[in-house]
């Protein structure tokens, strides 16, 4: 594929994302009713229609899905491009009103992952990248630290 169609991937993806921060503004963390999947897993309200905004603003003809909060669609192994999302990363954290969740989207083609983005609503911070654009954060270019250890390394308090 050629950057021009990458370029429009990150557009679908960047509306998702736009998109997920409208529902997310019509919930409160911490205060929010919580179910449990098997495993004791948590689930809420929120993470469904997270699925449903991401799904209608992602999802074309032709192209698989894979959420965590959907049941799984077996045709998605007979798809050369799959949507792989966890609408609400950090459920527990969202449940318990700790600002440590986010949207995440990963586009794959043939079995590689090629784009993708992540969206922390509690911090503002938007991530987003693919093969043939590097990755930035908050819109500006950014790349991973070069670094080999700790030394210099900084942690911030929430």
């Amino acid at each position: 594929m050629h950057l021009n169609f990458y370029s429009q991937i990150l557009v679908r993806i960047q509306a998702a994302l736009e998109a997920s921060s409208a529902v997310f503004a019509r919930f409160t963390p911490g205060a929010i009713e919580t179910e449990y999947k098997i495993g004791r897993d948590p689930v809420t309200e929120a993470d469904r229609a997270l699925d449903a905004v991401l799904r209608q603003e992602l999802l074309r003809d032709g192209e698989g899905w894979l959420s965590e909060e959907s049941v799984d669609d077996p045709v998605r192994l007979q798809r050369s491009n799959v949507w792989v999302v966890d609408p609400l990363d950090g459920t527990r954290e969202f449940v318990a009103g700790i600002p440590e969740f986010c949207v995440s989207i990963g586009y794959v083609e043939h079995g590689r992952p090629v784009a993708g983005g992540i969206y922390n609503p509690a911090t503002g911070e938007t991530f987003l990248g693919s093969i043939a654009s590097g990755v930035t954060y908050n819109g500006n270019p950014s790349q991973a630290s070069q670094r080999k250890n700790l030394d210099g390394a900084r942690s911030e308090e929430h």
